[in-house]
């Protein structure tokens, strides 16, 4: 059965939006009677499902008017990276060559011949970022770094440098209201929401793309109900790059009717003993090694 066509309103998307403001809005408003390590746990899940969301934003989701898409998505409840931005690199992303760490800006390999050139330090640096206890301490505010960075120095269109502007202008009005009138704290606001909400999208991504020779580059990790409504089934990565623009909710079917599971097995990857299974093989293992070892048939 192929993929049916897109309704005007996706409305368990809607449903899951309203829900999620709801719980951001509750642990705002009552953020001064909710002891701090639970307020923290709740904001880590909750910012990471506002990743998630904002992934299905960008991908066209939940109505067919784009406009009204992008007003969501461009709440700056996370502050670090401009909605606008964020949806332009992820279409690059799904565009490239996956894995190439030249031309798809979500690749956490590198070209050979900076690993060849890298001293002894900067290697175990590099391979430290491929574990997982690696890439969520250190590598998730690096990344928000590198990202800021690679912006300062590569965007100069007009378009790019206005939706910076507005999202700064933005960031600044609300964090005024959040931080100075609703009195919400920022170091856990920052910590738990913004830094632990990126940090689960580095728990999805971790191994969801692998540089392979042969079959799908894109992993497939199963998961139960709680893992798989924080990342809306992106866990099942393969059957998303196969069709980008399905809803998060048929994923799971679709998953089954392409037999995702077989291909991913043969391909990058199938883990399924879910984030259990990828914690306890990864938190001090290197997932892989840094350099391409698909450089040579790119060329």
């Amino acid at each position: 059965m192929g993929q049916q066509p897109r309704q005007a309103v996706e409305w368990p998307t809607v449903l899951l939006l309203l829900a999620f403001f709801a719980a951001w809005g509750a642990l705002i408003a009552w953020h001064d009677s909710i002891p701090w390590p639970v307020a923290a746990v709740c904001l880590v899940y909750v910012g990471g499902l506002w990743m998630s969301l904002g992934h299905e934003l960008l991908h066209g989701h939940p109505t067919k008017w784009n406009a009204v898409n992008m007003a969501i998505g461009f709440l700056p409840l996370q502050f670090w990276i401009p909605f606008t931005r964020y949806k332009t690199l992820h279409v690059e992303h799904h565009f490239a060559d996956l894995t190439d760490p030249v031309g798809d800006p979500e690749s956490f390999y590198v070209r050979p011949a900076v690993w060849e050139s890298a001293g002894p330090l900067k290697r175990r640096w590099m391979m430290l970022l491929r574990t997982l206890a690696g890439r969520l301490v250190l590598g998730t505010p690096r990344g928000i770094l590198r990202y800021w960075w690679g912006e300062a120095r590569t965007v100069r269109a007009p378009k790019a440098v206005a939706g910076w502007l507005l999202h700064i202008a933005a960031s600044i009005v609300f964090g005024w209201w959040l931080f100075g009138v609703v009195g919400v704290s920022p170091w856990l606001y920052g910590v738990a929401f913004c830094l632990g909400g990126s940090a689960c999208t580095n728990v999805r991504s971790f191994l969801e793309h692998q540089a392979v020779s042969e079959g799908t580059r894109s992993a497939v990790v199963k998961a139960g109900p709680v893992m798989s409504l924080l990342f809306l089934n992106n866990n099942l990565h393969h059957t998303h790059h196969a069709e980008p623009g399905l809803e998060w909710y048929k994923i799971p079917g679709r998953h089954r009717e392409l037999g995702s599971d077989v291909l991913a097995a043969a391909g990058a990857g199938l883990y399924e003993g879910g984030y259990a299974q990828v914690f306890r093989t990864y938190l001090f293992r290197p997932f892989g090694t840094p350099p391409d070892p698909l450089a040579s048939a790119r060329r």
